[in-house]
């Protein structure tokens, strides 16, 4: 069965054709990566889905369901979405910050229950920052406010999970935590997680699926390992044959010897 279901999306930014006529479905409880140069539509297609960006053409179905027919709180039940970069205009706790994810279950002036200070708390020991519960968010390095979005995002407790380059900030151990409980909410609560990521073996280590992107069209979706085939790769993010390619998605350029 198939959560998502694009069909013939079309999107522009003024003049610069981003889609025309891409078409893509994402099946209920799969792990997908979406990989592509820079350019190439990931974070468009994304905004697209949740509702940020209003495409010109086509039709994004949920769960059978046209997105336009979802109310904003509705949504919010089903897809939580962790954005690249995120303005954060008032410095509030990361517990508070955290609650937010609460929201679409709670009515409005409601006081927290206990039911959501411990799902928030949860979330927090889970991307280890609990540590930083009483800490002003906009204090955090990059990094440490990246995994807090995550927590919070998973404070949303949906079936769906959308994310932006989330490991773009964290240092390598981190990254595998990060990946870990995406993994396990995906394998455990049939939680379905499409994310954008430029490293090409995480990718192939978590994902079921893969969907690489090119110039806004699909080059390929389907099982991760003949997605991130080495032709594939190659055409994708052109390389030539300066570069080698490990059947574990490494990409290292060959020595170049004098003569």
């Amino acid at each position: 069965m198939d959560c998502i279901n694009i069909a013939n999306l079309t999107f522009a930014y003024d003049n610069r054709l981003i889609f025309n006529d891409l078409s893509v479905s994402f099946p209920q409880g799969g792990f997908c990566s979406i990989l592509g140069p820079n350019g190439s539509g990931k974070t468009t297609l994304l905004k697209c889905i949740v509702g940020l960006l209003q495409p010109s053409g086509g039709t994004i179905m949920l769960e059978g369901k046209p997105m336009s027919e979802y109310k904003m709180m509705d949504m919010a039940r089903k897809i939580a979405y962790v954005p690249q970069y995120q303005d954060i205009v008032f410095d509030i706790s990361v517990f508070d910050y955290v609650m937010l994810g609460r929201n679409p279950y709670q009515t409005p002036w409601e006081m927290q229950r206990a039911e959501d200070k411990e799902i928030v708390e949860a979330m927090l020991q889970k991307c280890n920052v609990w540590h930083y519960r009483d800490t002003l968010i906009q204090s955090l390095s990059g990094g440490e406010r990246q995994r807090v979005m995550i927590a919070r995002a998973m404070a949303q407790q949906t079936g769906i999970m959308l994310l932006d380059e989330p490991l773009s900030n964290i240092d390598v151990t981190h990254k595998f935590e990060i990946m870990d409980i995406l993994q396990q909410l995906n394998e455990e609560r049939n939680v379905t997680v499409l994310i954008i990521l430029h490293d090409l073996p995480i990718a192939k280590a978590y994902s079921k699926q893969v969907l690489l992107l090119k110039g806004g069209n699909v080059l390929h979706f389907g099982d991760k390992n003949a997605a991130l085939s080495e032709d594939n790769i190659r055409n994708c993010f052109g390389l030539s044959d300066d570069y080698d390619i490990t059947e574990a998605g490494f990409i290292t350029k060959k020595a170049i010897t004098n003569t």
